[in-house]
């Protein structure tokens, strides 16, 4: 449970944790210059007062929650969270204060991104090849793109709700904690950034150093999969998509641009995947991935028979790390 303000909440949080918020925003920031110019009993008079006219709506609010283990947090496990424990308690709840609050958590997640990842298996292709639809029919992998909440391309927020970098890094932690030690992790190739958010330094560096694999797909296959997953449904969509297609007159030219915006009045979504496909986004996709060197290339067509093998080439990337392991333990034993 989550007390501090919905701003201090949506910056950052621990997943799945729930806000239930003191005090607003306004509220904090009061309480905050009258604990600095005052002293801490005056602040605690005043948080008193703006909160005991909500105390039973608040009790009210968390009602479902009466049969679960609690942990209530606020920013440095202080007043926010210890008073709201002892309220909590005294209602007859399971709740226990985080100590150090989400200060705590954070460093703690800090901590778990410097270490380093197990080996990893990094999915190259061209945009629309099925990267991501790939991944989640892999075991042990990594989906950046879903913890950041953006698809990594100019078009990525569509559909989509961001995440902060500290929520994308808490999220990151909790699943590579979860991972085994000993298999190779697929993941997908990315640049530094996913959409706003920065990937951690060791796992770039990890990704960089990885066994890369190339998939492959025909550039029919791989419109259906983009016009399949950038659904264009309603206004928002619609507003998103053209403003974007709008912006890129400096890239393509005021006229195509214009035309990309006519086909997307009149619903024509495949014309203009082509078009960005091979005037856009396959070019640089090129460019930056020129001297990569890959240890398997693999047809994306369906996605079923990539998935069965890359699970194939997974195991034997295992097999031989372990008998390089045997071979080395026998040598030294000699």
């Amino acid at each position: 449970i989550d007390v501090r303000t919905f701003q201090e909440y949506k910056k950052g949080s621990i997943p799945d944790a729930l806000n239930f918020p003191l005090f607003d925003n306004l509220e904090r920031a009061e309480i905050g210059i009258i604990y600095r110019n005052i002293g801490k009993n005056a602040a605690v008079e005043k948080g008193l007062e703006f909160f005991e006219p909500r105390i039973q709506e608040f009790i009210t609010s968390l009602a479902d929650l009466k049969t679960k283990r609690l942990v209530v947090f606020c920013a440095r496990g202080g007043m926010r969270s210890s008073s709201v424990v002892r309220l909590l308690q005294h209602q007859g709840f399971q709740a226990a204060k985080l100590q150090g609050g989400y200060k705590s958590y954070r460093s703690y997640v800090l901590e778990q991104l410097i270490k380093p990842v197990p080996p990893l298996i990094v999915l190259h292709g061209r945009t629309g090849v099925g990267k991501t639809l790939l991944l989640k029919r892999l075991p042990d992998h990594l989906d950046l793109e879903e913890f950041a909440g953006h698809r990594s391309s100019l078009f990525g927020a569509i559909n989509k709700i961001p995440q902060t970098q500290k929520n994308f890094e808490a999220l990151l932690a909790k699943k590579i904690l979860g991972l085994p030690k000993t298999k190779s992790i697929f993941i997908e190739g990315e640049s530094k950034k996913v959409g706003e958010v920065f990937i951690p330094q060791a796992l770039a560096e990890a990704m960089k150093s990885g066994t890369l694999v190339l998939l492959r797909a025909s550039i029919d296959t791989r419109i259906e999969r983009i016009v399949e997953e950038y659904k264009i449904y309603d206004e928002k969509t619609y507003l998103q998509t053209d403003s974007i297609l709008q912006s890129m007159q400096k890239v393509l030219g005021k006229k195509k641009a214009d035309q990309l915006r006519k086909w997307l009045r009149k619903g024509e979504f495949k014309k203009i995947v082509h078009v960005l496909l091979e005037e856009y986004y396959d070019p640089r996709y090129e460019y930056a991935m020129r001297g990569n060197e890959y240890s398997l290339e693999l047809s994306a067509e369906d996605l079923n028979i990539a998935a069965a093998k890359l699970i194939r080439f997974q195991k034997s990337i295992i097999s031989s790390r372990d008998n390089g392991i045997q071979t080395a333990q026998s040598k030294t034993l000699n």
